[in-house]
């Protein structure tokens, strides 16, 4: 069997399609060496409007610890799962800054820092820490980076006590006065990843406007692989060209597109209206994106900050921020609370069923899920919901519930996380030291 470059693609018309990891990646005899193990990928899925506290933060710590109400549907993986309490984001809090709870806990998320309270074009934060990893080893990848959500981008006005509204629909940060931006079709996130650059261009569009699967343009190119791998790389090739269908389809279907050999002039241009399938399509992707390892950092958004989406799927009819702010409706935002959860729950066990190496993908990924919120009501920017899914590589000791001091900047994880990745500094925003107990003792 002939070893075959971890980075190597698959190409055709417009197209250059990233691969899963494969035995055919080792040395054969050699076993996993640095260069040849899977690399270590990490994201941010962000929840807005906090949680319900008291039916969040898990019972007891260590590894004796229960679940509660509103991540009890995360039982089944919690060997997977790292829940850290405790936390704090200061640069969340007014600080002199007066009302802005929501936009300034959107902004502070992954920069750690304090907004500049402005509802004009004078936006200033901070870098964060995707786009400081991504600086360093997003030249690694076909994409440095890449930053989901579901909800548009508000690039104009003030918002939330004369904070700019940038600040509700950006967690990732290039620079103090740039925003990455949030990408919301899945269509569009799907055709960066598998899409074209330069001359390919106009083949590209034709592709589109024919809406033939990518898989059809690296067929050739698939065949002459499938001739140099092992029985059981032919399996995972399958395995993941049936992934890569799969989503092509759902996204498809969900955006209400037209059967094939109807006119390119009937294609939707929006994304899709069903939440549920929205956010899983999102998710989906991502899994994609690191299998074939066309980028190693992604942020997610699952709301702008303050969204007041109303989550009619849960059979609710006022909107999330609405609802935070009225002491009677608690339990429809556990409904919520407990939802998001659910679909965090689906993305892991996606990471989970897809093999790669000696183990798993999300054995190689850490994924931070939580809020600079607390709890919504409360608008308070202590005690934040925070878990971490996977086991990066080896970095994370999970299947435990860390209870770290009172008043832990959750900067503190990120040193770590970036460290983890490859990335050494030692501080990060409001960071007063690094977070050593999420990984393994020695």
């Amino acid at each position: 069997m002939k070893m075959i470059p971890r980075r190597t693609v698959l190409k055709g018309a417009g197209v250059a399609l990233g691969l899963p990891f494969l035995e055919a990646m080792t040395p054969s005899g050699f076993g996993m060496t640095p260069a040849s193990k899977p690399p270590r990928r990490i994201g941010w899925v962000y929840i807005p409007n906090g949680v319900v506290e008291e039916d969040w933060t898990p019972h007891g710590e260590g590894r004796d610890f229960k679940l509660n109400t509103s991540n009890c549907c995360l039982e089944d993986i919690r060997n997977d799962l790292l829940f850290v309490s405790n936390l704090c984001h200061d640069k969340a809090r007014s600080n002199g800054d007066g009302g802005g709870a929501h936009s300034r806990e959107g902004a502070t998320f992954l920069t750690a820092v304090q907004a500049k309270k402005t509802g004009g074009k004078d936006i200033y934060l901070g870098q964060s820490i995707d786009q400081l990893i991504a600086g360093k080893i997003g030249h690694q990848t076909r994409l440095p980076s890449m930053e989901l959500g579901i909800e548009p981008t508000r690039k104009e006005g003030r918002c939330d006590s004369g904070y700019s509204c940038i600040y509700l629909s950006n967690i990732s940060w290039r620079s103090p006065t740039q925003p990455s931006g949030v990408e919301i079709n899945p269509r569009r996130a799907f055709d960066r990843l598998f899409g074209v650059s330069g001359s390919d261009a106009k083949e590209f569009q034709q592709r589109s406007a024919d809406r033939q699967s990518v898989l059809d343009y690296v067929a050739d190119n698939a065949t002459q692989l499938r001739k140099q791998l092992g029985a059981t790389d032919r399996r995972k090739l399958d395995e993941y060209f049936d992934s890569v269908r799969e989503v092509e389809r759902q996204i498809d279907h969900v955006a209400g597109l037209p059967p094939l050999g109807v006119s390119q002039d009937l294609r939707p241009p929006t994304e899709p209206h069903d939440f549920m399938h929205h956010i899983r399509l999102m998710y989906d992707l991502v899994v994609l994106s690191w299998q074939t390892d066309a980028t190693r950092i992604i942020t997610f958004m699952t709301g702008n900050a303050q969204t007041d989406r109303v989550y009619e799927n849960l059979g609710l009819n006022s909107g999330h921020h609405q609802l935070t702010h009225a002491k009677e409706k608690r339990e429809q935002i556990r409904l919520i609370d407990a939802f998001l959860a659910e679909e965090f729950g689906h993305f892991v066990r996606r990471l989970g069923s897809v093999p790669e190496g000696e183990g798993r993908l999300l054995d190689n990924c850490m994924v931070l899920y939580g809020s600079a919120m607390g709890d919504g009501r409360r608008h308070n920017h202590e005690h934040l919901p925070c878990i971490v899914a996977g086991r990066g590589g080896g970095a994370i000791d999970t299947g435990r519930h860390l209870v770290m001091p009172e008043e832990t900047p959750m900067a503190n994880l990120f040193v770590s996380m970036a460290n983890q990745m490859g990335v050494a500094i030692d501080h990060f925003g409001d960071s007063n030291e690094m977070l050593k107990d999420v990984g393994p003792s020695v």
